[in-house]
């Protein structure tokens, strides 16, 4: 967090025209307070280094901001700043210049500064087209004869779409997923309920809409079907045509047979993971205005510079 205040009336005139520039822009109050404390930062560096107009801010020196990042220490944690929080400081700075491009005119303004890439790329972020290619390809049934096989299907059928329900509609970890019990599911409050989150954090997790359709769908026929062909009992919410409680693996195998089965080449070369699930909604819902901390509730990370990322990631996709 940084309490430092500027002393330069020239950059605490800048500060505030940018801040009232993204609020015009249409950003989020969150999305603008994260901003605000970024810019900050960059304006005190400036300060640090003598600079006192605009014309002295070159990119040399905001490269330097980069380094001068990459070896300050997380205020808060101790250990060095994550790439994510490094590139939101980065992003600031970028959309800092374009706010001096269009309002200091015929002042120079230096390059765009270069974003840290090793962490973004490989999460492999779902469109939203992707996702309801997905819930399409859970319809897809196969030529089985026999009666009982075709009830089995539909059963597993209606597992996928809770299983979709659970990982992109509530975002849910892999291990977060599994653990769930049917008393977990409070489909009257349209909520799940969170007992065994990272850190033994427990928390409440929305569901609306479609979502919760489903999975309500699951638990009145698909989950009771496959309870009725088993002679084991669990409490669990995800379970298996035995009746036992899924595992990552089983269910990681269900969305692979998604992805095969939608023909979709496109998404076939993401090669989803229940993860990915999670970083879709996570950086559709930052696409969508959502206030950072509600996302980083929704997600239960424990500090806003988990989430954070999101708002670079919203910005590529």
């Amino acid at each position: 967090m940084i309490t430092e205040n500027i002393h330069s009336e020239l950059f605490i005139t800048l500060e505030r025209g940018f801040l009232h520039w993204l609020e015009t822009m249409g950003y989020s109050l969150s999305t603008v307070e994260t901003r605000r404390r970024s810019i900050r930062e960059f304006l005190l560096y400036l300060e640090r280094c003598e600079i006192n107009s605009v014309e002295k801010i070159t990119t040399y020196k905001t490269g330097r901001f980069v380094r001068y990042l990459k070896r300050r220490e997380n205020k808060q944690y101790g250990s060095g700043l994550s790439t994510a929080s490094i590139n939101v400081g980065i992003s600031t700075v970028n959309k800092f210049f374009e706010y001096l491009r269009q309002s200091e005119a015929g002042t120079a303004v230096p390059d765009n500064l270069s974003y840290l890439k090793e962490n973004y790329h490989p999460k492999g972020i779902l469109t939203q087209g992707d996702i309801m290619v997905l819930y399409d390809a859970t319809y897809y049934q196969g030529h089985f004869a026999r009666p009982e096989t075709q009830s089995l299907q539909r059963a597993i059928s209606q597992r996928d779409r809770a299983m979709l329900g659970i990982y992109y509609g509530c975002g849910l970890r892999k291990s977060e997923g599994t653990a769930l019990d049917v008393s977990d599911i409070l489909t009257q409050r349209g909520l799940v309920h969170v007992r065994k989150g990272k850190g033994s954090k427990e928390r409440y997790v929305p569901v609306t809409g479609n979502n919760l359709y489903y999975i309500n769908e699951y638990l009145q026929y698909g989950r009771d079907f496959l309870v009725s062909i088993s002679s084991f009992s669990t409490e669990a919410f995800f379970i298996n045509q035995h009746g036992e409680r899924c595992s990552d693996q089983a269910l990681t195998a269900r969305l692979r047979r998604l992805v095969k089965n939608s023909s979709n080449g496109s998404l076939q070369g993401k090669h989803p993971s229940l993860h990915t699930l999670r970083h879709s909604i996570a950086t559709h819902l930052m696409q969508s205005g959502m206030a950072i901390e509600l996302i980083q509730q929704f997600l239960g990370h424990q500090s806003l510079e988990s989430t954070q990322i999101y708002t670079h990631l919203a910005n590529e996709f």
